[in-house]
This record gives C-alpha cells, structure tokens and sequence, in this order.
C-alpha cells in the first residue's frame, strides 16, 4: 500500500544505512570469513582487499535500495512508515497513540546538515522507538513534528520561537558535573578499561607493567586510590557535559520542550498532559550547597529514563517551585510537611542499623574463625554508629501533605526526594501495617503510578496509623 503524499528520507540517508551495514558485516569479514579463505592458500592482503571492496559496494546497494523503498506519510489519522529490501513492512500508528516526537541530531548528521526523528508511542516502557527516520532536513522534520503533534499545529507555516522558560549556564553545568555523585559509574568504566586492556596486552606485558608501576607502600597504595578517584570524578563531569551542555527548557502550548547534548544533540518533546508526577531529588553532594535536580515521570515515555526524564538538571532548592509553577503549574506545591511521631524514630534508627550489626557481627565471626588472623577487636562494630544516623536522618526527612489537588511525599535514601503526584494520576494506595506497626501505632502508606519503567511506588513508612488511614481516604478521589 502507497499514498500519493508519501515522503522519501533525504538521500543521504543511503550513506547512514551503507555505513551501518558495513559495520554490521566488518567483524564478520575479518573474523571467520579471512580466516576461513586464507586458510586455503590465498594471500591474506588478498583475502581483505577484496572482502573489504565486496562489503562496501555490497552496502552501497543496500543503501540505496533501503532509501528508494522507505517513505512515510500521514493518512486518516494515522503515521504510516513503509520499508524493508527484501521484505516489505508498514507500520501505522494511530496520531494520538504518540507520546513524542524526539529530534537527534549526531555528530555525522550534523556533518550533513539532517537530523534523525524518533516517534515513541504510549507503550509503557518500550525499550526503543516505534519508528525512527534517520535522515531528515530540519525542515521537513520540524513539519513532520507538527502533524504528529496535533492537527491544531499542522498546516501553520514555520513553527514560532518556544518560549524559552530556563537555559542551563555553564557554570552551574561545570557544577552539575562536579557534583553528580557518579563516580561510582566512572570507577567502573575504568576497571573495565582496565580488564580489557589486561585481556588485549600480552600476560608478560602486563606482568612488566603490574611490576613497573604497582605501589610497594601504604602511602602509594593511597596515592593511586586517589588518583583513581580524581579521575573518575573528571570522567563524571565529562559525562555530564557531553550529557547536558546547552541544556533548555521551553514551553508551547501543551508541549515541553528539552534540548540538550554537546556531541549528540537532542530535541525532546514531552506532552505536559503525559507527566504522573515531579520529583525534586537532594543529591548528597548537592544538598548541602542547596541545590537539587528537578525530574519527571510521564506514563510510556522513552527507553532512557535517566536522562530523558530530567525536566532540569541543577537548579538553587529556593527557585524550583518559581520554575515548576512557570513550566508545569499543575505541579507546583511547596506545603508544610507532616512528619513522622517521635515514637517512630526509634524504628527507623533500628532498621538501618540492623544489617550493619549484621555485618559487624559476621566479621568479628570470620576474622575470630580465621587462625592465621589476629583478633578484630570492636574495628568492625564502627560501622553500626553512622548507620544509626541514617536512620534519625531518614525520621527528620520524611514527611507527606496535601496540597489542594495534589499529594506530597518526601522521602530519603541516599537522596531526599520530595514527590508532588496530582492525586488524578495516582494509580493505587494502600495502608501496609504489619503486627510490630500495629502495637506501636504506626502504619507505611504507598501510592503508585504510571512510568516509562511500568508503575513506580514511593512509600513512607511509621506514620501515625490514624494519619495513614486519614492519607487513604483524602487520596481517593481529587479534592
């Protein structure tokens, strides 16, 4: 089936699919099929030369093929997206099952002056777009983003200027960067560099090199900890800045706007009326310098929730409920809290220090077991005060409000997040009280909703029962 406005990618798109193509076929060429030739008496530069002259012209006429058997159009309310070389597929999206229409622009479609669209869907957590359009000029897919948008926008000419509601600085992008807390992620890209090259070097080499660089003392030991530290730090800020550089937010209408990316650029475009919830997150490194990241969760939205759910990356704790009433005041609420009894801080002292008694316990128990160690001493059991402290903090964080139409809810782990819900978008609730609760006179109370990674629940735990009971009934039905 063909439609008389069915539109063609731009031609550089047999490029991108040859180039893609080629890469898909390379480790295959020179893996088992060289191999496999030179084994029977032919030269080597041969065998490659002409194995690599074959893929690319091969993947040349694949590129084109792909190119003059894909189009899209839009028909009776619906996205159509016809392709396949060999076997032909059409795809047809009904306009109001989309959920965004995303724009990316890489650093080899930046090289040509196109970028690649992506429509998502309202699938609930799809874990890649519905179709994508790897090559478009700006102008046909900033059309093509108004027609998927809503008939209301299609047909209106150029697309006037978003109202640009925040940009990020770089200064306060360097900071998000320095305080991003993933070092942790970083210090794992390293070790696994370091694996990689351990399995690539030859063993005696590295040998050499373990023999030629490894610490002989405490002090080098610590010295290189913290060179490892130093640069997983500045490999976390590199992320972050490749991540989050020109960071915008803009508005219109209805839709959200997020343009982000130093290398890769992105364009994201996020129904207001898909959001379930906003999230202000209080990092650890972030809190104490009052800073925060303001997030979303909006129902069946992209594959990356990390980062395509992130309404703006930093921002000072006294201007986000300013942004949130200029950009989503459907969300915007900054109540008093109720807090947990006193009663309840006890518990939650116990519960965070229990698996760290644990811990020291079983240490005391291994090292008392162990013949050639000495004995542990009460070393292990310093672990048990700092994680009380977590437990007083998480009793002083918590708390929970109601505020006109929408549901506070403020919770700590390693983060404090303070969670504004409109109480239309909560999907269940419930009381959870198990025998200790009751004779205490404490409840937890859970509310869910829709996301992008299926429903999510936050719980608050020891409250008051009668205050749980009371959160029960208050969230049933809008105020």
């Amino acid at each position: 089936m063909s439609s008389e406005n069915a539109r063609r990618l731009h031609p550089v798109a047999v490029l991108f699919e040859a180039v893609q193509i080629t890469r898909h076929w390379l480790g295959v060429l020179l893996g088992g099929g060289v191999a496999a030739l030179a084994s029977n008496g032919l030269p080597v530069h041969v065998v490659v030369a002409a194995g690599v002259a074959l893929l690319i012209s091969g993947s040349a006429v694949w590129g084109v093929l792909y190119w003059r058997t894909t189009s899209y159009w839009i028909a009776e309310g619906s996205f159509v997206l016809h392709r396949g070389v060999l076997s032909r597929k059409q795809r047809t999206i009904p306009l109001e099952r989309i959920q965004s229409v995303d724009v990316v622009q890489g650093v080899l479609q930046r090289l040509f002056g196109v970028v690649e669209v992506r429509v998502e869907t309202a699938g609930g957590g799809s874990r890649s777009p519905e179709a994508v359009l790897p090559a478009l000029n700006r102008e046909a897919a900033e059309a093509l983003r108004r027609e998927l948008e809503g008939p209301g926008t299609a047909g209106e000419g150029r697309r006037p200027p978003d109202k640009t509601l925040r940009r990020l600085s770089t200064g306060d992008l360097l900071l998000a960067g320095a305080t991003s807390g993933q070092i942790g992620i970083a210090l794992s890209l390293i070790g696994a560099a370091w694996q990689a090259a351990d399995n690539f070097l030859p063993q005696d080499l590295t040998l050499r090199l373990a023999e030629r660089f490894a610490p002989h003392s405490a002090v080098g030991w610590a010295s290189l900890a913290l060179a490892a530290g130093l640069l997983a730090w500045l490999l976390s800020i590199g992320g972050t800045v490749l991540a989050y550089a020109g960071f915008t937010l803009s508005r219109e209408g209805g839709m959200l706007h997020i343009r982000r990316g130093l290398l890769e650029r992105n364009e994201a475009t996020l129904p207001v009326s898909r959001i379930q919830a906003v999230r202000i997150v209080e990092g650890v490194l972030r809190q104490p310098l009052g800073l925060v990241t303001l997030r979303v969760e909006s129902a069946g939205y992209g594959k990356d929730a990390g980062v395509s759910t992130t309404l703006f990356p930093l921002l000072p704790r006294t201007r986000a409920h300013e942004l949130l009433l200029a950009v989503v005041p459907e969300f915007a609420a900054d109540p008093v809290l109720h807090r947990p009894p006193a009663r309840a801080r006890r518990r939650y002292a116990i519960r965070s220090a229990l698996p760290a008694a644990a811990l020291a316990a079983a240490l005391i128990l291994l090292f008392t077991t162990l013949a050639d160690a000495g004995p542990p001493g009460l070393l292990p059991v310093l672990v048990v005060p700092p994680a009380l402290l977590y437990g007083l903090l998480r009793h002083r964080d918590t708390g929970w409000a109601i505020s006109g139409d929408r549901l506070v809810l403020r919770t700590r782990r390693l983060s404090r997040t303070t969670t504004i819900i409109p109480l239309r978008c909560l999907q269940s609730r419930s009381v959870v009280q198990n025998p200790l609760q009751r004779r205490a006179r404490l409840a937890g109370f859970q509310v869910s909703i829709a996301s992008g990674r299926g429903r999510v629940h936050t719980t608050i735990t020891d409250l008051d029962a009668a205050s749980a009971h009371t959160l029960l009934v208050r969230t049933g039905s809008p105020a």
